[in-house]
């Protein structure tokens, strides 16, 4: 600093982490993601919305719409995993906890494939093959849906800081009530299909309540023991 107070040249200034050229290229990357989605299939956006506040969704909806192998559907999953990702760790930046990007995003991606993969154990044993279909597409739809909610509030994290804290709770906000949204509909859905009540309940308490529970119990162990390099 200068004797008038006017920064000197050769002095280094602080670095924003959350503002960080990686981050904006991962947000361009994102938003080209959307724009080409629209461009190629704009009728899947209609769909989707559909899906994402009906209470219960057709046969004919889901036989037409889900398809892993559908691009776009692919494509919005990997918008919403990215989404995600960014929120946790700015998240976790915002509280000085160091945490790494690309470890949260494989956590992310297995905690995805991970629910995929029990939803069809679950469907197999207990033989209800509609309703863990429905309830699957549905918690594939909600995840997108979180994803788009929460691009903009990953933006502005990036690139106003004095939001940051407010934004990070509105984020979290956002995500429990998609939660809690997503468990009514399959409480929902499990009623509609004749599933035992106590099938329901056993369901949500290993498979759902458990993992949020653990992890907010993790959450909780960095924030008050923040890892600092």
């Amino acid at each position: 600093m200068g004797a008038e107070g006017i920064p000197r040249m050769d002095e280094l200034r602080p670095t924003d982490p959350l503002g960080a050229e990686w981050v904006t290229i991962l947000l361009l990357g994102v938003v080209v993601l959307l724009a080409l989605i629209n461009t190629s299939s704009a009728r899947k956006w209609r769909s989707l919305a559909d899906g994402m506040f009906r209470i219960r969704l057709g046969k004919q909806a889901l036989r037409e719409e889900l398809d892993m192998q559908d691009r776009a559907l692919l494509g919005l999953l990997l918008m919403a995993v990215i989404v995600l990702t960014l929120f946790t760790w700015q998240a976790f930046t915002v509280h000085n906890v160091v945490v790494v990007f690309l470890s949260l995003i494989a956590a992310v991606g297995g905690i995805v494939l991970a629910h995929y993969v029990v939803m069809r154990v679950v469907g197999a044993v207990l033989r209800i093959s509609a309703g863990v279909e429905e309830y699957l597409y549905m918690g594939f739809l909600l995840f997108i849906l979180a994803g788009i909610l929460l691009l903009p509030v990953v933006i502005l994290i990036a690139y106003h800081p004095a939001w940051r804290e407010a934004l990070v709770l509105t984020g979290v906000c956002v995500l429990v009530a998609l939660v809690l949204y997503r468990w009514l509909r399959g409480a929902w859905i499990g009623v509609g299909e004749d599933i035992p009540l106590r099938y329901i309940i056993l369901y949500f308490c290993a498979a759902e309540l458990l993992p949020v529970l653990l992890a907010l119990d993790h959450w909780h162990a960095f924030m008050v023991s923040p890892l600092t390099p």
